[in-house]
């Protein structure tokens, strides 16, 4: 091949073009990624913002532990479902949980004592990190959650999760099936694309839903990750 300043000239065209396609390919690639993790982010706080989850974490994996903490669960949605106050919005919700903290952490620890254990218990209620959980037609994605958690032990063991606000698994505490009024509320909350997001999740052939979760999902995923990170380094 003979080279000559025509063919360099050609060859620094042809590289400029291509390194201008890979610039603006970049470009368009890094505002489809601020864009997912913006929608990502603010969905899924939209979402946080009108639920109170209940975590039971178990103090181990052993049989006897895992039957401890459904037996916890079980006292615990029992009580709710006599007390909830029926009616209540979130802000009300939320401060009845905490005030129910001591009377909760006394009903775990009865239930412990009964069965002949002497773990100790813990409740309290915070914001907590959560995976993506599949009810019985609903779906939660991953994120950060305001959440009752009882902790039993040295909480080592299997989790359990529900939903106490809206009160979709306090108004049937024996089969914990989905509250038609519960999830009327919940659908008020979020707003009818919101609440579509986390319910037609579990439809087949749902493709555009799936395609939005999964981006909630990648984004929370990811910060929960990097948090990780993080406290792991300081």
């Amino acid at each position: 091949m003979i080279i000559n300043k025509k063919n360099i000239l050609s060859v620094m065209r042809k590289t400029g073009s291509v390194m201008h396609f890979l610039s603006v390919a970049s470009r368009f690639i890094f505002v489809i990624l601020i864009i997912c993790i913006i929608y990502g982010g603010a969905t899924q706080k939209q979402i946080s913002n009108n639920i109170i989850r209940l975590h039971i974490v178990a103090n181990s994996d052993s049989a006897m532990d895992q039957d401890l903490k459904l037996k916890v669960r079980d006292a615990i949605l029992k009580h709710m479902q006599e007390k909830y106050p029926d009616g209540a919005a979130r802000e009300e919700a939320a401060a009845y949980l905490k005030d129910s903290l001591p009377l909760i952490k006394e009903i775990a620890a009865g239930i412990i004592k009964e069965n002949g254990s002497d773990i100790e218990v813990n409740a309290r209620y915070g914001i907590y990190s959560f995976p993506t959980k599949v009810y019985d037609g609903l779906a939660l994605p991953a994120g950060m959650y305001e959440a009752v958690r009882v902790e039993l032990g040295s909480a080592q063991g299997q989790n359990w999760w529900c939903i106490m606000f809206p009160p979709l698994c306090v108004a049937d505490a024996n089969s914990l099936k989905m509250d038609t009024n519960a999830m009327n509320q919940l659908k008020e909350g979020l707003g009818d694309n919101n609440f579509r997001l986390i319910t037609d999740i579990t439809e087949n052939n749902n493709a555009p839903v799936k395609i939005k979760f999964r981006i909630i999902e990648i984004v929370e995923d990811s910060k929960m990750r990097i948090a990780d990170i993080i406290n792991n380094l300081f």
